[in-house]
């Protein structure tokens, strides 16, 4: 922890790391071991600045080609402390950790970090999902570990946010349903209903979705999130409502009924044990 005080005391040292990243030539000179910090010296220094920060996701691929997963763990976490530290400033440092991120765990855990450090603005009190979402409708190779995390919040003051991800076109919101894997929650069920009912033609991919992601946990939950944590002492979950899986199918199933075959329901039914 000292020599994560000390790299981030001295700013000098931040901004030739990062001068050196985005210079083509010097790029190639940093060395393994000065990735992790370089990475979260690129991020801060242009967290501010939407032109540097779409530069740093080509850096990030360079940084993920150089580095460990568990080097940029360490890089991401130490970034969150110091983003948590100052209430959220430099918290889009985070995001080409989420999109560019080539291991999906680790995608996600930094993903996660942008929805609940993300620094509310006057009209986006989430504003971590609005950025996060937006990026999965402008930018395809942003990869569905970005969506599971956001679904994962199981926080329904999400799904409103979520409606520009209904205006992609059938195939792109296939390639979401196909990959999503994330706990079975209110959030994430109405998401998936809500797809089934704007595309109708992807009740299989929908089906393949729930059964997929039913297993993950035995209980269905809907709960209020401390968004940001950074804002409360002790950032708890507070549980709102929770159903089995047998209970939450029996809430879908006027839902689905009007769109799955009777073999795709009775995939459904069986996979929440109904």
């Amino acid at each position: 922890m000292g020599l994560y005080q000390d790299n981030f005391s001295g700013l000098s040292e931040l901004e030739r790391l990062a001068a050196m990243a985005h210079d083509p030539v010097r790029v190639h000179e940093i060395g393994a071991d000065q990735w992790p910090l370089t990475m979260m010296a690129c991020g801060l220094m242009a967290s501010n600045d939407e032109e540097k920060l779409e530069e740093n996701f080509d850096i990030y691929d360079i940084f993920a080609s150089k580095t460990t997963v568990a080097a940029r763990k360490s890089s991401l976490i130490q970034l969150s402390r110091f983003i948590t530290g100052r209430k959220g400033e430099g918290w889009k440092s985070m995001i080409p950790y989420a999109t560019n991120e080539p291991d999906a765990g680790l995608s996600r855990k930094a993903a996660t970090y942008v929805l609940t450090l993300a620094q509310p603005g006057p009209a986006e009190h989430l504003a971590g999902v609005q950025e996060l979402v937006r990026r999965l409708v402008h930018d395809e190779s942003t990869p569905t570990s970005v969506l599971d995390a956001v679904l994962s919040l199981a926080d329904m003051r999400v799904l409103p946010l979520l409606q520009p991800l209904y205006e992609l076109d059938a195939e792109r919101m296939e390639e979401l349903l196909a990959d999503v894997l994330t706990t079975p929650n209110r959030l994430s069920c109405a998401f998936v209903l809500r797809a089934l009912d704007v595309y109708p033609s992807l009740s299989e991919v929908v089906t393949d979705a729930l059964c997929r992601i039913a297993p993950l946990s035995p209980v269905i939950l809907d709960v209020a999130l401390p968004i940001p944590t950074w804002a409360f002492e002790k950032p708890t979950p507070q549980p709102l409502h929770g159903w089995t899986s047998t209970e939450y199918f029996q809430r879908m199933l006027p839902e689905l009924q009007p769109h799955l075959t009777v073999e795709q329901l009775q995939r459904v039914r069986t996979a929440y044990k109904a």
